[in-house]
């Protein structure tokens, strides 16, 4: 019976969710399938919740006004958190996943800098952090599953940090830690340029390189929490100009201006960016044939890849590929604001259960977005 009650919820509130006004139990009913009694009986449940308050009846039209009910997004937060080692992006959202905070800090990266930038953003917009329910953080690094940092060239003075309970005694509230990387894929499959694909590659090439695993719609940690870890391998260099990890230009001070440079026709910009792809393009062909993934997404730093990056790599990977089957290379459509978003997801995810009190209510992947709610 309580399976059949929380399933009955789930129903309710995703529909209503869904829907930009209040709906009568006789929409609501006819939406989700439910007998017009067990609505009744389920929005008695979420409104005593506070997930759904019921709305001024209308008073247009003849006989006795219908009484509306509406999902109280509002009624709680959740968090996300990018720190990498040029400062932090702090995301929040309401119990639907829209945005309703945003900030951004160029400060030397500190746990207590996360903390902030949740405070800054929800000062900035008027919000009371005494809504929140639950905190998504993204770090540079290895780190377990409870939080702690394990290693990381990026945040080396955060090494060894607990940061999951550090942030979370602060907020007084579950937090939820995991590689930006990682999160930075799991944000471009669930709502960005591989979503639709349950196997997802994701190739971010910018002040280094990295590449992360989404397998069924999941993260691959592996059993060291190492998967797409490729740097650590002893004497490894992805390329020439790579230095202890950093990627180091020649004809540009960095990747992006490189890029800048190649789409505007520069010779000598283009001449590296090929280059580059040909040296990379061994490993990447190693990790399509051990994966075998529907789609990489390649996040090259431009706003909008025309093909400068793509075309060159494209070409270089088929090059290293014996057989004709191969994935398709797209552009990312989250860009930078992909790993903060990951952050807030994985919140979600994590803490579904925190966040709403309904036992398997979806994470609202489809409706998080840095874009300001209308």
């Amino acid at each position: 019976m309580d399976t059949v009650r929380g399933a009955n919820q789930v129903a309710c509130l995703r529909f209503l969710a869904d829907a930009d006004d209040a709906q009568t139990v006789g929409v609501i009913s006819a939406g989700t399938g439910l007998s017009r009694p067990t609505v009744h009986a389920v929005l008695d449940d979420l409104i005593g919740a506070g997930l759904v308050e019921p709305t001024e009846p209308s008073t247009a039209g003849p006989g006795r006004p219908a009484r509306a009910f509406r999902f109280a997004r509002e009624a709680g937060l959740v968090a996300g958190v990018d720190l990498g080692p040029r400062g932090v992006r702090a995301i929040i959202c309401d119990l639907s996943g829209r945005r309703v905070a945003y900030t951004e800090l160029r400060q030397e990266p500190t746990t207590e800098l996360i903390q902030h930038a949740v405070h800054l953003a929800a000062d900035e917009t008027g919000l009371d952090l005494g809504r929140l329910r639950a905190v998504g953080v993204a770090l540079p690094g290895v780190i377990e599953p409870n939080g702690y940092l394990r290693a990381s060239l990026a945040l080396p003075g955060l090494v060894g940090l607990q940061t999951a309970d550090v942030v979370g005694q602060d907020l007084g509230k579950p937090v939820a830690v995991d590689n930006d990387i990682k999160l930075a894929a799991l944000a471009e499959q669930r709502l960005g340029a591989g979503r639709g694909y349950s196997d997802v590659v994701y190739l971010q090439i910018g002040q280094r390189l990295s590449v992360s695993i989404v397998l069924n719609g999941v993260i691959r940690q592996g059993r060291h929490r190492l998967a797409g870890e490729l740097g650590a391998q002893r004497g490894m260099r992805w390329t020439r100009n790579a230095q202890r990890g950093q990627l180091i230009w020649a004809s540009h001070p960095t990747g992006e201006e490189v890029l800048t440079a190649a789409a505007q026709g520069d010779a000598d910009a283009q001449a590296e960016i090929e280059d580059f792809c040909a040296q990379i393009a061994g490993r990447i062909a190693t990790v399509l044939l051990t994966v075998d993934p529907e789609v990489v997404v390649v996040r090259g730093g431009l706003a909008q890849d025309s093909g400068v990056l793509l075309r060159p790599l494209v070409a270089a990977v088929e090059n290293e590929l014996v057989f004709p089957e191969r994935p398709p290379f797209v552009a990312s459509a989250l860009g930078r604001e992909a790993v903060v978003l990951g952050a807030v997801g994985n919140a979600f995810d994590r803490f579904g259960s925190d966040i709403y009190g309904v036992k398997d209510y979806p994470s609202p992947w489809h409706r998080i977005s840095t874009a300001s709610i209308p």
